[in-house]
């Protein structure tokens, strides 16, 4: 329990700070709720986190995933579109777990 405490603490400010640049939000509680399942998610998979070299990367795709699924459960897309041309992304690309390896 000391590992996912250890694990939380040093993940959360960057997950949280990164999904309200995103999303645009201020509502401290969904963003909590954004974060808490970005930080799930990727203690579910950790040993697949752990294991890549480049874990900035694995944690903004997963982040997109959320923050597109979120965006568009609240029929935001507006903001999915600034996010396309802003991050120069195909949300498509990030609704899919894992990535095809052929994109």
């Amino acid at each position: 329990m000391n590992e996912l405490k250890e694990f939380i603490d040093c993940w959360y400010p960057s997950v949280f700070m990164a999904a309200a640049k995103l999303t645009g939000l201020s509502d401290k509680e969904a963003l909590a709720t954004l974060t808490e399942n970005v930080l799930a998610r990727l203690w579910d998979n950790r040993r697949q986190f752990a294991a890549d070299a480049r874990q900035g990367v694995f944690i903004y795709r997963l982040l997109l995933q959320e923050v597109i699924s979120f965006l568009r459960q609240q029929g935001d897309e507006q903001r999915i579109r600034i996010l396309r041309d802003i991050v120069l992304i195909d949300p498509a690309l990030f609704l899919s777990d894992p990535p095809r390896e052929d994109i």
